[in-house]
């Protein structure tokens, strides 16, 4: 069965059409997926896909999620959305979503997070012959938990597995080279191989800013009349400034890098 991801491009007509699929007309004028922090990952503007660097307007703001075990609800809430900056480059400045946290709407959606056993979900990546899975990585170096993420009926697991932590403290004590290995997928119900959205190898020679372990920072409702879910990660080191939304749907993984930030 394929397995893949789809490009940015027609990733963003997707999502372009889940929103305007679900909102009505007098309605869709703005709509933003934000962070708690006010951070914003995306925007949708009288029709145009905005990134956070061009994102202002008054209108729908839906919150991530933060990944935590029980029933999964979406938040919603109508605020505005700004461009700031607090430093003196025009380039740095970035959206900033306000809202009245007392005013938000939380929906129910039926579905729930559970702790997935680490155990099991090592020895079925190994035994999918995911190169340096069974070499390079133990169970503590593995987050990970179970949704239906598609709205099938069937749960999968979501993980990130990366051994990057681990070697830092044995670089520490004896400064040997060692490989490491930074995953993040999904694994179906069933499946013998998971669906990648993250990978990244090499050699680790100390502690550095250029790469580093993904963060699974959330979850998203993209289209709420739908069910549709989007994940919210970071990869990569503290020069990277982007992060990712990610879908999941037969077995296809759709992703649209957005900006978590533009100077650190």
């Amino acid at each position: 069965m394929a397995r893949h991801s789809i490009h940015l491009y027609l990733a963003i007509h997707i999502v372009y059409a889940w929103w305007v699929a679900d909102t009505p007309a007098d309605a869709a004028e703005f709509y933003a997926v934000v962070e708690r922090s006010g951070a914003v990952a995306l925007c949708l503007s009288k029709g145009s896909i905005l990134f956070s660097d061009r994102c202002a307007g008054d209108g729908r703001l839906t919150i991530v999620e933060p990944i935590k075990e029980g029933a999964v609800v979406w938040r919603s809430a109508t605020g505005t959305v700004s461009r700031e900056n607090e430093t003196q480059s025009p380039n740095c400045a970035l959206s900033r979503a306000r809202w009245d946290p007392k005013a938000e709407k939380v929906v129910s959606t039926g579905r729930k997070i559970t702790k997935t056993d680490r155990t099991a979900l090592l020895k079925r990546l190994s035994e999918s012959k995911l190169p340096e899975v069974a070499e390079l990585v133990e169970e503590d170096d593995i987050t990970a938990f179970t949704l239906d993420l598609d709205g099938d009926g069937k749960e999968e697991i979501v993980f990130a597995a990366s051994n990057f932590t681990r070697l830092n403290g044995l670089w520490m004590s004896d400064k040997e080279t060692r490989r490491y290995v930074i995953l993040g997928g999904i694994l179906p119900a069933g499946a013998s191989y998971p669906t990648l959205f993250y990978r990244e190898s090499g050699d680790y020679n100390g502690g550095t800013d250029a790469t580093g372990p993904i963060t699974l920072k959330g979850i998203v409702s993209i289209s709420p009349g739908t069910g549709e879910i989007a994940l919210l990660i970071r990869g990569g080191g503290a020069f990277e400034g982007n992060q990712t939304l990610i879908r999941y749907r037969n077995w296809t993984v759709q992703k649209i890098d957005t900006i978590e930030y533009t100077c650190n």
